[in-house]
C-alpha cells in the first residue's frame, strides 16, 4: 500500500486513480479512501484521482499523542503528501472533516490551490459546534475508549444525526458503518474527535479564499446551514444541492453528485 511521511514521521496512505490534473480528497471522520468508490469512475476518468486519509484514520499512523492529531497536523499531512507526489498545485477538497481539512490548507498554502471541493462539511464553515454535537462527540469518545469500534458504530446510528440519517435514505448501509469504523483504531478515533472538538474557528476567514470553489451538500444534511454560511463568505463560490442526500452526499446520490464535480472541474479548463 503507498504511503507518504509526513514531517514528523507519520505515515500517510493514499491511492492513486487515473492520469491528468491533480484532485486530492479526504473523507469525513472516521473515513476512508474506499468512501469514494461509487465517485472513482466518474472522476478518474479525466482527472488524476488522489485519495487519502489523514492522520488517525485507516491505513494511516495513528498517534496516542492527541496533540499530534490536529487540524495543523491534517494540513501538514496534505502539504507534504502533495510535496510526495511532487504536485506544485492541484485541485483539493473532501468530504465533512475533509472539507474543513482542504479549506484550512487553502487559506495557509493558497499557491498550491488550483480550486477547492467542500463536501457536506460543518467544519469548513470554522463555525462552533452546537452543544448537542459537543456531547455527542465526547460521548463518542468515551465510547470508542471503553467498548471499542463496534460499539461506537452502535452509538453512532442511535445518535450520530448523520451516520442515522444515510440508514434512512439507505438502509442497507448499516454493514457499510460497521465495515467503515472497524477500519479504525480506537485511539485514532478518539483523537481525530478530540481535534474536531479542539478545532480553530475559521469562519471569518472564510472571505481570503479566492480559488473557484464547489460547495456539494445534501438537502437533509445537519450540515447545511454551515454549508450555506460558507457560500455567503467565499467569493463567487458555486453552491450543487443534492435533493434525497444527507451527509454522505457522495453515496446517497452518486449520479448527480459526479455530475456536479465534473461540471464544475470543466469550468477550470
Amino acid at each position: 500500500m503507498p504511503h507518504s511521511t509526513a514531517r514528523d514521521g507519520v505515515r500517510i496512505y493514499y491511492e492513486e486513480h487515473g492520469q491528468g490534473e491533480p484532485v486530492l480528497l479526504a473523507y469525513g471522520i472516521g473515513g476512508n479512501a474506499g468512501m469514494w468508490e461509487p465517485n472513482i469512475g466518474a472522476l478518474s476518468a479525466g482527472y488524476r484521482l488522489i485519495l487519502w486519509e489523514p492522520r488517525g484514520h485507516a491505513r494511516s499512523d495513528s498517534p496516542e499523542d492527541p496533540r499530534k492529531v490536529t487540524f495543523a497536523h491534517w494540513v501538514w499531512d496534505l502539504h507534504d503528501l502533495m510535496d510526495h507526489l511532487e504536485i506544485e498545485r492541484a485541485i483539493v477538497g473532501g468530504l465533512s472533516l475533509g472539507g474543513g481539512i482542504a479549506t484550512r490548507f487553502t487559506l495557509a498554502h493558497p499557491e498550491r490551490v488550483r480550486a477547492l471541493l467542500i463536501i457536506d462539511s460543518s467544519s469548513a464553515s470554522g463555525l462552533p459546534l452546537g452543544v448537542d454535537n459537543i456531547v455527542m462527540r465526547a460521548k463518542s469518545i468515551e465510547v470508542t475508549l471503553k467498548g471499542g469500534m463496534d460499539a461506537m458504530a452502535e452509538f453512532a446510528i442511535e445518535s450520530n444525526p448523520n451516520v442515522a440519517g444515510r440508514i434512512k435514505l439507505d438502509p442497507g448501509a448499516r454493514k457499510e458503518i460497521f465495515d467503515y469504523y472497524r477500519m479504525l483504531t480506537p485511539i485514532g478515533y478518539a483523537n481525530a474527535l478530540r481535534a474536531l472538538l479542539q478545532m480553530d474557528y475559521i469562519t471569518d476567514r472564510l472571505g481570503e479564499i479566492t480559488v473557484p470553489t464547489l460547495l456539494v451538500c445534501g438537502d437533509e444534511d445537519p450540515s447545511l446551514g454551515p454549508m450555506r454560511e460558507i457560500q455567503k463568505r467565499i467569493p463567487h463560490a458555486r453552491f450543487a444541492l443534492l435533493s434525497l442526500a444527507g451527509h454522505f452526499a457522495n453515496r446517497d446520490q452518486p449520479a448527480a453528485f459526479n455530475r456536479a464535480v465534473l461540471e464544475f472541474l470543466a469550468t477550470l479548463a
